[in-house]
């Protein structure tokens, strides 16, 4: 993305924090065509059939994070606003897994064996929502220990966006992403190990 682009996103984040609705509806504008790439990219992992669209994602997005709230959101910059729109992507798809999985599933809990592999997170709709949640919790616990390396897996896992799209969105260099991604991967193996976000 342009340098002033950039600048235009953070500008209207700063407006619509402050309670401009024009800069608002002009922000969601702007960043549409951006989001809607985020979640083509988290849909291309959907197996067959899936009724999610990028449309839809993009929607929920808007009214998780803007509509209906008593103030406007504020976001220190484009970075921290991508990835809250990451998370809430994130949450809309393990919202959906639970309520696909939901008359599929008897009781009890079972071992999360969840395969990271090969630079990629298995997609998320690959697997149960169980394991989405046991993912989920350890990625809490990862952003507690390490904000950034976490932020990371949400842009590869969540967002499916490449290193060097991650390092354009964190504005870090590409080595800095693969070392982090590196990182993530070993401490969520670990966790997920020892018994997920427990």
């Amino acid at each position: 993305m342009e340098s002033d682009e950039k600048v235009r996103v953070t500008r209207l984040l700063d407006a619509a924090g402050s309670g401009d609705s024009c800069a608002a509806s002009a922000l969601w504008s702007e960043v549409n065509q951006e989001l809607r790439s985020m979640a083509t990219g988290l849909l291309a992992r959907e197996r067959p059939g899936a009724t999610l669209q990028p449309t839809m994602v993009v929607n929920e997005v808007f009214l998780r994070m803007w509509a209906g709230k008593s103030e406007p959101p504020r976001f220190e910059d484009r970075r921290h606003f991508f990835g809250s729109a990451a998370r809430v992507m994130g949450q809309f798809l393990v919202d959906h897994a639970r309520s696909r999985d939901r008359l599929k599933r008897g009781g009890g809990q079972r071992p999360v064996s969840l395969e990271i592999c090969d630079g990629e997170l298995r997609g998320p709709d690959s697997v149960d929502s169980d394991e989405i949640a046991c993912l989920l919790g350890a990625l809490t616990a990862l952003e507690l220990e390490a904000p950034r390396k976490a932020e990371v897996v949400w842009l590869r896992y969540v967002v499916g966006l490449s290193i060097e799209q991650v390092a354009t969105v964190l504005e870090v260099s590409r080595r800095t992403v693969i070392d982090d991604w590196g990182f993530a991967q070993a401490w969520l193996r670990r966790r997920l190990a020892e018994g997920g976000s427990e």
